[in-house]
């Protein structure tokens, strides 16, 4: 397979992925060429259940759109592991780190295999500058997907 076989599921038209709403990378109004402009510029990344796709710490600010297979999203404290999200497919992970150029905050774990799409920051830039709309369209999802984790956070330390 290659990166383009998975725009179906950012156009969350295949079976089992992420509900739309919360974790979901929505840019509903992007075709299948829009989509396509961009997972192009991607990296297949396959991954096994138990494996640790991304590690607390790291410094990487690598994007991950999960094409496929569900993962676990963790931070190991003084109190232990404590679990914080479960991915799905059409959703993405490493937008922080991708931001803010900071250590990963947390260890992602394949809970099934999978695929991820890798777009390193640098390949992101390049797209920007040449399309400058669709770059614009993507980061407008991304923030949506870290606000949305912002307050699914927040509802948690209230709780």
């Amino acid at each position: 397979m290659n990166t383009l076989d998975y725009v179906d599921v950012f156009m969350h038209k295949k079976e089992g992925g992420t509900a739309p709403g919360g974790d979901a990378l929505l840019v509903q109004h992007w075709t299948a060429g829009e989509w396509g402009k961009l997972l192009s510029r991607t990296t297949l990344q396959p991954f096994r259940a138990g494996e640790v796709v991304i590690q607390q710490g790291a410094l990487n600010r690598s994007l991950f759109f999960v094409a496929s297979g569900t993962l676990d999203v963790a931070v190991t404290g003084p109190s232990g592991v404590e679990p914080l999200a479960h991915i799905g497919p059409g959703s993405v992970i490493g937008e922080q780190a991708f931001f803010d150029g900071q250590p990963r905050s947390a260890n992602v774990t394949g809970v099934t295999d999978g695929v991820l799409l890798r777009i390193g920051f640098r390949e992101f830039e390049q797209f920007g500058k040449e399309d400058q709309a669709l770059s614009r369209d993507l980061l407008n999802a991304l923030a949506r997907i870290l606000s949305t984790r912002l307050r699914s956070m927040s509802s948690r330390i209230r709780h």
